[in-house]
């Protein structure tokens, strides 16, 4: 098949990055660019050919995605890319970064494995939610293939309908107000520290469990699921902190990405999230689950408003209105922007929770998929990080680490246990991938 272009609505070329894909091209590292993947384990075996052409034809639908990042005079921009994106195998340690040279093909990467359809993303490209989209389009139309009939909706799009511009917004600058400009003061945060593996091995540990039995917990606690989940994860990095060798009295803090898509009128499959970033301060004395439970709940039911969160986004957005930063040569805004990420970047929290929610299906589509998945990336300077997501019944927690001691992971799956919920355990087997 010959390389074609996908051609972007309003006749455009590229387009610029929106606001958080802003900071992913000057933080790549060998082991960090902010990279995340989304999954779906079918109960068919893949057909890697069918992957290929549905892939084909998604991207006609979704051309914003058939993109590569270039670097100009003032900012990096995505430029619309003819070559074509072929669906590769599955490997144990997946998400590996992409290089400089690799940006400038596609931003993301299709794999199949067995019964599993994996996309990994830079996250310049999209956040959690646009990702999901993409796959779930993607899934449908190689179903279709196969022969099952599946509706649109859910996060399924019509194929057959042309692309829409109003997918590809930057929904920060549409939305700012400027009402107020605000970005809370944080101190350095608790950080875990360990053996970090060689290479690109990355430490996958995943536990399913019963959402039923999930939702029964936290609302016995009086909290949502994403504050329960937290909140059990704080107190473990919490006693791990308290056990010695490291600062005992740092701040712990996690880091909760918030769609901020159920605040605003966006269709945009682009960025379009902010964090919170929940802790507790051991300095001040000792803490017990239910009290930290507590501390979570009120401060993300603080935090999590339109208000409070347009002070966050208008803060992220009011560096690029500043005539002199929007005039500085990209060498300049480079380092500025560095030297910025590291007062307000991944120092401030220790680890991150993601949670998705429920992945819905439209119509015929749950008959043939047995879950969705969802992980993080690895990061440079928080070695474990966790993702959440639910199919049904089933609440997958998947945590990444580059560090080899699992004492976060198991610590956090105990106590599900303890608390009375199941778990069911799956891991990744850590080696170096040949390159």
């Amino acid at each position: 098949m010959k390389p074609h272009a996908h051609a972007l609505p309003g006749g455009k070329s590229w387009f610029r990055l929106d606001n958080a894909a802003k900071i992913y091209p000057v933080i790549m590292r060998s082991r960090h660019g902010g990279y995340f993947r989304m999954a779906v384990l079918l109960k068919e075996t893949i057909e890697p050919d069918l992957l290929q052409q549905a892939l084909e034809i998604t991207l006609k639908r979704l051309p914003f995605f058939a993109v590569r990042l270039r670097r100009g005079l003032f900012w990096y921009y995505l430029e619309s890319h003819a070559g074509q994106l072929k669906v590769e195998p599955d490997v144990v340690n997946p998400m590996r970064p992409w290089t400089h040279k690799e940006v400038k093909n596609y931003l993301f990467r299709v794999r199949y494995d067995n019964r599993r359809i994996s996309v990994e993303f830079f996250h310049v490209l999209t956040d959690g939610s646009g990702g999901l989209v993409f796959l779930k389009t993607l899934t449908a139309v190689y179903l279709r293939l196969k022969g099952y009939t599946i509706g649109t909706g859910h996060g399924v799009l019509d194929v057959d309908e042309p692309a829409d511009e109003a997918e590809m917004e930057d929904a920060y600058n549409r939305f700012s107000n400027f009402r107020v400009v605000y970005r809370p003061k944080e101190t350095k945060a608790f950080r875990l520290q360990g053996t970090i593996a060689p290479g690109h091995a990355i430490n996958i540990i995943s536990g399913v469990l019963p959402l039923d039995k999930v939702v029964e917990v936290a609302r016995h606690n009086k909290i949502s699921v994403t504050e329960f989940l937290t909140g059990v994860y704080m107190y473990e990095l919490y006693k791990i902190q308290q056990q010695g060798g490291y600062n005992t009295l740092a701040p712990i803090r996690i880091s909760v990405p918030v769609n901020v898509r159920r605040y605003y009128p966006s269709k945009t499959l682009r960025n379009f999230a902010l964090y919170a970033n929940p802790g507790i301060e051991p300095a001040f004395g000792h803490y017990t689950l239910e009290e930290i439970f507590g501390l979570v709940h009120h401060f993300m039911r603080y935090t999590i408003n339109e208000k409070y969160l347009n002070a966050l986004m208008c803060a992220n957005v009011s560096p690029e209105k500043n005539i002199l930063m929007r005039l500085a040569p990209l060498p300049l805004k480079t380092l500025a922007m560095r030297m910025a990420y590291h007062f307000v970047g991944e120092s401030r929290f220790t680890s991150t929770v993601s949670n998705l929610g429920a992945a819905s299906m439209p119509e015929g589509m749950d008959e043939a998929v047995d879950r969705f998945e969802f992980l993080l990336g690895p990061s440079h300077y928080n070695p474990v990080n966790c993702a959440v997501i639910s199919t049904g019944n089933k609440l997958l927690i998947s945590f990444s680490s580059t560090m080899s001691e699992t004492d976060p992971q198991r610590a956090f799956f105990k106590e599900m246990v303890r608390l009375g919920i199941p778990v069911k355990v799956e891991s990744n087997k850590v080696f170096q991938e040949e390159t």
